[in-house]
């Protein structure tokens, strides 16, 4: 303090010496910032009065610091269920404590992201609930790779709808193996039964699966695979099987031609399919009136019936039997709400009686085999919800039940041969190359992916 009183009085000596030579403005400013610099020294060296304290009320560096922990939150509820026969969304949702104010908004957001068809015994849910017993989370898994869940939103409290899919790996593998007691059972052990279908469908016009598969029989397969990580969901399409019998084997090459249809041929290029050529329009629970004459149901009097009524629940999707053109799409007087499509070779199918039309049906739509072309109704002349399915063959009626049970076979154009015979010779090379064939398979050596 005394080293700072005789810096002032120093300072005030100079300027009583200089006092004639510097301006009033000039001896203000200086004045001034002396002021200052006395001020920021007196805020160093003067201690804390201990009238102050920092945020937490601490006023001196010796007082004991009282640490606050927030209390603990109960941790939320986390229980999984599996879905029982007679169960509803509704239902589970009623248990769990909702609303059912609650529970006609959550469905209401369900069904732009989920198919009440879906929700089948046997699935698994998971709820989460808080420490006061209210749901938090409702997860309905739909399928290994699908999730849909329910959550509530805790600021704005009503619940929300997300819809979760988690992204396949595609891989493609190779299987051999050699049949000891059966094919299905060869399949098992290796953890590839799901394959069985498809080889049965792939083969099964040149190979009795029943009597020509005996022990010793060699197997071979090259196809798809779905994963989710290092999880294996399921094995997917077969590009290419073999099967060899004492003195004979077989095998098929699956090939999409120009027209992007897809099927198996041999190394020939002849299809190994017996291909339907008109597929069956809608899933049906009987034939309730079958073609040629009858008795009509609502005029009592006995005519031709051109074609089959095949009892169906009103909205089941009708499908297109081949494929074709749209030619007509409307109301078509007794037979209500119609379409008829033009197909190859002079063939026409019509289904009568629809509810309503897909939303991609319309006049001059091409359309492929087994596409929804419109719903099961009761249209026109009709006593209740059916189809009336009719096929002409070159302007005449014909028994379609005939028709949905003919055949045909492709063979591999002359123009598509040489690209047909490069995507066989690749396949072939894949079969013979050992990094691609799964752990499990006879003589496996690696256990790599293509």
């Amino acid at each position: 303090m005394e080293k700072l009183q005789a810096l002032v009085s120093h300072l005030a000596r100079l300027g009583a010496q200089y006092k004639e030579k510097i301006t009033p403005a000039y001896w203000l400013s200086f004045i001034t910032g002396g002021l200052v610099l006395v001020f920021f020294s007196l805020s160093v060296y003067i201690p804390l009065s201990g009238h102050y304290a920092d945020e937490l009320g601490v006023t001196s560096d010796g007082q004991t610091v009282t640490i606050e922990e927030t209390p603990q939150e109960k941790a939320p509820v986390i229980t999984k269920g599996t879905v029982r026969t007679g169960q509803s969304v509704y239902s589970i949702l009623q248990n769990e404590g909702l609303s059912p104010q609650e529970i006609h908004q959550i469905t209401g957001q369900l069904k732009g992201s989920f198919s009440i068809r879906s929700f089948r015994p046997g699935k698994i849910y998971e709820t989460e609930k808080s420490s006061d017993g209210s749901l938090i989370r409702f997860s309905y898994f739909q399928d290994r790779a699908t999730t849909i869940t329910v959550q509530r939103d805790i600021e704005a409290g009503p619940f929300s709808v997300n819809k979760e899919i988690r992204d396949f790996e595609t891989r493609t593998v190779a299987l051999e193996g050699t049949v000891e007691h059966s094919l299905a059972r060869s399949l098992q052990a290796k953890g590839r039964r799901g394959l069985l279908p498809g080889m049965q469908k792939l083969l099964g016009t040149r190979v009795d699966f029943r009597r020509d598969i005996a022990p010793g029989t060699h197997y071979r397969a090259l196809f798809e695979e779905k994963w989710l990580g290092d999880d294996f969901i399921s094995t997917g399409t077969i590009l290419a099987a073999e099967i060899k019998l004492p003195g004979r084997s077989y095998r098929a090459y699956r090939y999409t031609d120009a027209k992007g249809i897809e099927g198996y041929y041999d190394e020939k290029g002849c299809s190994v399919e017996r291909i339907s050529r008109f597929a069956k329009p809608c899933n049906y629970s009987r034939v309730s009136s079958r073609f040629g004459y009858r008795t009509h149901p609502i005029f009592r009097t006995r005519h031709f019936h051109g074609g089959v009524d095949l009892a169906a629940p009103r909205g089941t999707p009708v499908k297109a039997t081949a494929n074709g053109r749209v030619i007509f799409k409307g109301r078509k007087g007794g037979a209500g709400n119609m379409i008829t499509i033009a197909h190859a070779g002079g063939d026409h199918s019509q289904y009568l009686h629809l509810s309503r039309f897909a939303l991609i049906t319309r006049y001059g739509a091409r359309v492929k085999q087994g596409q929804i072309i419109g719903y099961v109704g009761s249209t026109g002349n009709s006593t209740g919800p059916h189809l009336d399915f009719r096929i002409i063959h070159r302007g005449k009626h014909i028994n379609p039940l005939t028709a949905l049970g003919t055949t045909s076979s492709r063979t591999i154009t002359s123009k598509e041969m040489v690209n047909f015979l490069a995507e066989v010779s690749l396949m072939k090379a894949k079969l013979d190359d050992r990094s691609t064939f799964i752990a499990g398979s006879d003589n496996q050596n690696g256990g790599a992916v293509l």
